[in-house]
């Protein structure tokens, strides 16, 4: 069983993402949070395998949140959750420790397929990212 922590600041995305979440059976949410404080109280008391992080969160960003997770608890992995899809996202997020990166455009299922491949050490970067930036690959 994968343990996840989910963090964002809208509800109705903590809602859905639970709900859709809870569906499988090897992944089991064990903490939701809706700030980047909060995130650092549960991972600390909970240890999970995987924290969902929301980017754009009050009290702390999920950028600083992962710094934090990454250097304290290297052992629980960061997917990166979010509507912004520039590079620089991307980036500070990666910098940071996050071994993953799906947009919440993605089709949900993705996000089930993040949490399995950076659960089994691999990092993952959603489709919707892979085609934008080899689209602009190709035009340089």
């Amino acid at each position: 069983m994968i343990k996840v922590v989910m963090a964002d600041d809208h509800q109705e995305v903590r809602n859905a993402w639970s709900d859709f979440l809870r569906r499988f059976k090897t992944i089991e949410i064990v903490g939701i949070c809706s700030d980047g404080d909060e995130v650092l109280e549960r991972v600390r008391d909970l240890q999970p395998d995987i924290v969902l992080m929301d980017i754009n969160m009050k009290k702390m960003s999920g950028i600083e949140a992962t710094g934090i997770i990454s250097k304290k608890w290297p052992s629980v992995r960061v997917i990166a959750i979010s509507a912004h899809n520039g590079e620089g996202y991307v980036k500070a997020m990666i910098d940071a420790g996050a071994s993953g990166f799906v947009t919440k455009s993605a089709i949900a299922q993705e996000l089930v397929q993040a949490i399995h491949a950076v659960y089994e050490g691999k990092s993952y970067i959603c489709e919707e990212l892979k085609k934008k930036w080899g689209q602009k690959a190709q035009a340089e």
